[in-house]
């Protein structure tokens, strides 16, 4: 019963980190293409790279709070849409591996949402994984010691909170202060496409999509997040042609106003061009 437990919050765990950024502040990004300050790093300074990262990060919207209005505004669940698991034996690279991390991350809260533990925890397999591949592992022992603690103390609500709050900070703590500033962005920049994707896809296929058309219009902090993450990675020559196909989608939400059946017809098939470009 506690191996089960330990198995379902790290999941849990795993996917609020990479989904969520684990923003303190709680503030949202304002703004557009012409507000964004966020400039590509010039000869991809490390130091500057991870300012910037982590400041854009912390201004994002959270991947895994769309999730859960997904879920409230009473989609089904739909396993098509997601990523395979079988996809991660594809990935080989650092770049491919953290922008499917990012992707695993918002599946695992989709499942978690629909209670759907059996996806959730083949998914949670692969995400280890990675993080194994990505050398990310040992900076997450302190999390572990948390982890334990916590199944030790289940009959204390009150002590579980605490110890839960402080895990997903320890998470946010050692890649802000950790040398994963590159792979930190691009995972949560792909948690947010995801999250983009899973709203477009559910909004078309709906019977009634006035509550998803109300959340797509609500999005445009999201995409220039997505944008300014895009643009200050895109030195880097295996980041670049996505931010380049991010620049029409976020002219889309600075040109559109309002956005209705046939303006979510548009912009689906731009955001499933980003996603699927990105497995």
């Amino acid at each position: 019963m506690k191996n089960h437990f330990l198995k379902h919050f790290f999941a849990l765990a795993l996917a609020t980190f990479v989904v969520a950024g684990c923003n303190n502040a709680g503030k949202q990004a304002k703004g557009t293409i012409s507000k964004v300050e966020a400039a590509p790093v010039e000869a991809y300074d490390s130091g500057k790279l991870k300012d910037q990262i982590i400041e854009i990060i912390r201004n994002s919207p959270k991947g895994f709070e769309l999730v859960d209005l997904i879920n409230k505004a009473g989609a089904a669940y739909m396993i098509d849409i997601t990523v395979p698991v079988e996809k991660a034996e594809k990935m080989m690279t650092t770049t491919s591996k953290s922008l499917v991390m990012g992707f695993y991350g918002i599946d695992t809260k989709y499942a978690s949402v629909y209670n759907r533990g059996d996806i959730e925890m083949k998914i949670n397999k692969v995400l280890l994984g990675l993080f194994v591949d990505l050398g990310i592992s040992g900076d997450v022992d302190v999390v572990n010691k948390l982890i334990m603690r916590i199944a030790n103390n289940q009959s204390n609500k009150d002590s579980v909170e605490v110890l839960t709050t402080q895990a997903f900070t320890e998470f946010h703590k050692q890649m802000t202060n950790g040398n994963h500033a590159k792979i930190y962005g691009i995972t949560v920049m792909s948690a947010n496409v995801e999250a983009l994707y899973l709203l477009t896809q559910t909004s078309l296929y709906a019977k009634d999509n006035t509550k998803f058309l109300e959340l797509m219009n609500n999005q445009k902090d999201r995409v220039t997040s997505v944008f300014k993450l895009l643009e200050t990675l895109s030195p880097d020559e295996t980041i670049k042609p996505y931010y380049e196909s991010i620049k029409p989608i976020m002219k889309f939400f600075e040109d559109n106003k309002v956005i209705g059946n046939e303006e979510l017809k548009k912009i689906a098939s731009e955001i499933e061009k980003l996603r699927n470009s990105m497995i």
